[in-house]
């Protein structure tokens, strides 16, 4: 079993800055890099998430705003700003995120990060 690292200041702060950003700009300058960032980092905590029944509710918020991320695809691929309420589920996702990080694991943010990396890696096989 691997040693529990506790997620410190700097790296949460590092996550809320990526979060928040990406999230003002679907809000007002929406771009493909700041949809990727949310979808990678949704992705990511959501991994992490998938067996910490301490945090079900959490994972539940964050799944529901990676399913309104998912939906936004095609609007901010065209650079069209998001309405209040397509923004809405996104924003209790990250904000849910920001107050879980400390209390994640490092460890486990890794894991489901090269799980992630994998799973990906295998689309693009796939895809070729």
């Amino acid at each position: 079993m691997l040693k529990r690292i506790p997620v410190c200041a700097p790296l949460r702060d590092e996550f809320s800055m990526l979060l928040h950003t990406s999230l003002w700009c679907l809000d007002n300058q929406p771009n493909s890099e700041a949809f990727n960032n949310l979808s990678r980092i949704f992705n990511i905590v959501g991994l992490a998430l998938e067996n910490d029944f301490r945090h079900q509710h959490e994972a539940r918020l964050i799944a529901g705003g990676a399913s309104a991320l998912n939906q936004v695809l095609r609007k901010v691929e065209a650079g069209l700003k998001l309405s209040e309420h397509e923004s809405a589920p996104i924003r209790v996702a990250i904000n849910s995120m920001d107050s879980l990080l400390g209390r994640l694991s490092v460890t486990d943010l890794y894991l489901a990060m090269k799980r992630l990396d994998r799973i990906e890696d295998e689309k693009m096989q796939e895809a070729a």
